[in-house]
């Protein structure tokens, strides 16, 4: 009898552990860094950058939407925002007003930081916006982005974009 106490107590024991040893998973993990971002992560959501600022450029509404999450929220600031593709896609045919091809402006982005969050990503780029209609280029607009990406089916996407314009004298 004392053998089969013995053997009970050993079971109790080790299921203790188990319990003891799942709770202490599960609330590391609650607090659990992100996931690391490989190369082909940064890659693909500094493209994203490429796929807004041509897709704005060459008046190519589909290949800006190409940038966002279907649900993505774009704001350009106070009180001015656009929630998901519809907006977004309304948004881009007043700006293009009908015109198709090059608009003689170039966004540039520079100084990316692209940090992994539990959710994604998130991350900040300069913009500097140049008109090359002239015989040199010239500066109209700067600022920075403040974004969070999503990893979707199609890839990673603009989950948020908040545009921020450098002060402009006038």
């Amino acid at each position: 009898m004392q053998a089969a106490g013995s053997a009970m107590l050993k079971v109790a024991l080790v299921a203790a552990i188990a319990v003891g040893l799942g709770l202490f998973v599960a609330e590391s993990s609650r607090g659990a860094a992100p996931a690391e971002l490989t190369g082909a992560d940064y890659a693909e959501i500094e493209r994203l950058y490429g796929l807004y600022n041509q897709g704005a450029d060459f008046r190519d509404a589909e290949m800006w939407l190409s940038a966002f999450a279907e649900d993505a929220v774009f704001r350009t600031g106070p009180g001015q925002e656009q929630r998901g593709m519809a907006e977004l896609r309304a948004g881009r045919e007043a700006r293009n007003q009908g015109q198709t091809g090059d608009n003689g402006r170039r966004h540039l982005n520079s100084s990316f930081v692209i940090t992994a969050t539990e959710d994604g990503a998130e991350g900040r780029a300069y913009w500097v916006l140049n008109d090359v209609t002239g015989p040199e280029p010239r500066t109209v607009a700067s600022g920075y982005y403040d974004d969070t990406f999503v990893k979707t089916a199609d890839g990673w996407k603009i989950q948020t974009r908040t545009l921020h314009r450098d002060f402009v004298a006038e």
